[in-house]
């Protein structure tokens, strides 16, 4: 299954980027391609809060309840964060999961490529996703928002956009 991200608006994407998905055994082998003119990131270490610099993520619901998923994100140098969401009486809440997730990173003139192996069991049918982009140029500039379901707003945290893997 091969995506294109839109702007989070529901535009066409200025930068482009895809995602290809495809199911192993024991979980998900994720392709992203990603335009950056950047690859700003402040960060050294997985688990910190990469998604303020550049990162493609996914959101994930192996069951199809779209009030709980497990996101996993990725920098293009090489940073991964990985959490279990839950939205519980309209507050987030989030679980930090051991970032040791099996990826490659390579960056070619302006842009990069991740390969990653996400440990969730998929449910034809069932699973839901989002995928997202986060584009910065710097701490305080303005930030670029991609996502294969728009959430049309300031936030990937909208558990209705969660649509069917397929």
């Amino acid at each position: 299954m091969k995506y294109t991200l839109r702007a989070n608006s529901g535009e066409k994407a200025d930068r482009l980027t895809t995602l290809e998905i495809k199911e192993e055994e024991g979980g998900l082998r994720l392709y992203y391609s990603a335009y950056d003119s950047s690859f700003y990131s402040p960060f050294k270490k997985d688990n910190e809060p990469i998604y303020d610099g550049c990162v493609v993520e996914i959101f994930f619901s192996p069951d199809g309840n779209e009030n709980e998923y497990f996101e996993y994100e990725f920098s293009p140098g090489g940073l991964v964060w990985a959490g279990k969401i839950r939205h519980v009486n309209g507050r987030r809440l989030t679980e930090m999961l051991d970032p040791c997730v099996p990826h490659e990173v390579r960056r070619e003139g302006n842009n990069y490529f991740v390969e990653a192996f996400i440990p969730v069991e998929y449910a034809a049918g069932k699973s839901k996703f989002n995928a997202f982009r986060i584009e910065r140029n710097g701490a305080d500039s303005p930030y670029l928002l991609y996502a294969v379901f728009p959430t049309l707003c300031d936030t990937f945290h909208v558990p209705s956009k969660l649509a069917a893997l397929g």
